[in-house]
């Protein structure tokens, strides 16, 4: 193609719907004007011979990944579908918000792929606590030392009033503004410095939906259990969850879910409320924010609690979640219960597995967790442990609508003794 066609081909990319699985994300996902960015792309090709990284074009709030799709002459691709991942390198971006396209390039046509928004945030200019509201608006302070009391503020064009109670420091509320980010302008209205001075503030505050979980602001953190209440032969469970914050606060989509608590915590320790739901606590925390939290969980059976005191539990992050999950050295006993939870950011189902000849499996469905982008599962997989061609054994979760893109789960074994109730978790490291 001449590069004029090519050109208004990729510009009606940009607008066309997109009818493939393919993927766009960002590392770091939390991205800022002084710090370099890959983006990634993920899905599943028609064939043995996936498409190579081709180039990368940057034109204005544009940024276009080409994929060259031309197979290699003399080549046979096999005809089997084939996952595939590519990294493109975009370096240091300077702030704004940007639509990025990935497509396909065939020499002779091209095929869009994956759309997606990426927000480079300036974080240097202001410091602002927190650095995303709902849309909705929400309070935030600004820290420069700089400033003094006269100083306006706007936010996304809008002038709103700002308390100076400390100088170098405003307090303002956001206004409602739709997703996305807005630069935030300081204007100095004390002649100690230039009259009118700007301190501008690119792309520096971002708006989300509250009833979603961007990934570019929030990480998921799961404490996988919240029960309370009777269990079998007599015991009497209880979980007790914690979480502490030092300086500076720690903020969170949503309220934490304990006594009192709002969606920040700071120099103070909380015990989560056990809520008994299946899936235990997920809570959504401000990337970036979140390096002075301490995080502890154990659950214990009161009814012997002279004799244990009780096993911990693991606090996951979304890093920790992981495209394939295998169990090792797990025991085979008629004395053990053993029960596995599993969340997923996909509700494709799966299948659990042991190593055994001939193959031994068994159905694992999900559902939805509420106000969350998890899925969550759970299943008695005791008898199929005693399938199992070796003790001990491992046991694996597999998606069986395509194993080859597994999507990012997390799970866990609790296995439970039948004479003392004594709980041992097993989780992957």
């Amino acid at each position: 193609m001449t590069s004029s066609v090519q050109s208004l081909a990729l510009t009606l990319l940009l607008l066309a719907p997109i009818a493939t699985a393919e993927t766009i994300r960002f590392d770091p996902p939390n991205v800022t004007a002084h710090h370099s960015v890959d983006a990634i792309v993920t899905g599943s090709w028609p064939n043995g011979c996936v498409p190579s990284v081709k180039s990368v074009s940057i034109n204005g709030s544009t940024i276009l990944l080409s994929l060259d799709a031309r197979p290699p002459l003399g080549v046979f691709c096999i005809q089997l579908v084939s996952p595939y991942t590519r990294t493109f390198h975009l370096d240091v971006l300077p702030a704004g918000n940007y639509t990025v396209a990935a497509f396909a390039d065939y020499g002779d046509s091209i095929t869009a792929l994956a759309r997606t928004t990426l927000i480079v945030r300036d974080a240097e200019t202001l410091n602002i606590e927190p650095y995303a509201v709902p849309v909705s608006g929400g309070g935030i302070v600004i820290g420069n030392s700089s400033f003094v009391s006269g100083d306006t503020l706007t936010i996304g064009g809008v002038t709103v009033p700002a308390s100076t109670d400390v100088d170098g420091l405003l307090i303002a509320n956001a206004p409602p503004h739709s997703p996305g980010a807005v630069d935030v302008v300081v204007t100095s209205q004390v002649c100690l410095v230039p009259c009118g001075l700007q301190m501008i503030a690119t792309a520096a505050l971002i708006y989300y939906d509250p009833a979603a979980a961007d990934p570019a602001v929030f990480e998921p953190m799961l404490f996988p259990l919240s029960f309370q209440g009777p269990g079998a032969f007599g015991s009497q469970w209880t979980t007790e969850s914690f979480i502490h914050a030092s300086t500076p606060a720690a903020f969170f989509r949503d309220a934490l879910p304990c006594a009192g608590c709002s969606n920040s915590i700071q120099s103070d320790a909380k015990q989560l409320t056990n809520d008994s739901n299946p899936w235990g606590h997920v809570l959504y925390a401000m990337r970036g924010t979140t390096g002075s939290l301490d995080l502890a969980s154990r659950i214990r059976d009161t009814s012997r609690q002279g004799q244990t005191a009780g096993t911990e539990v693991p606090v996951v992050h979304g890093s920790d979640f992981r495209g394939q999950l295998r169990f090792l050295n797990v025991p085979v006993d008629s004395r053990y219960r053993v029960t596995l939870r599993l969340w997923a950011f996909s509700d494709s189902p799966f299948a659990v597995a042991v190593d055994s000849i001939p193959a031994q499996q068994i159905p694992l469905s999900l559902t939805s967790i509420p106000g969350s982008t998890m899925k969550f599962g759970s299943a008695d997989v005791t008898a199929l442990l005693t399938r199992a061609s070796g003790n001990p054994t491992s046991l694996m979760v597999i998606p069986t609508a395509s194993p080859l893109l597994s999507p990012p789960i997390w799970g866990m074994l609790s296995i439970t003794n039948n004479d003392t109730q004594q709980v041992t978790i097993i989780s992957p490291q």
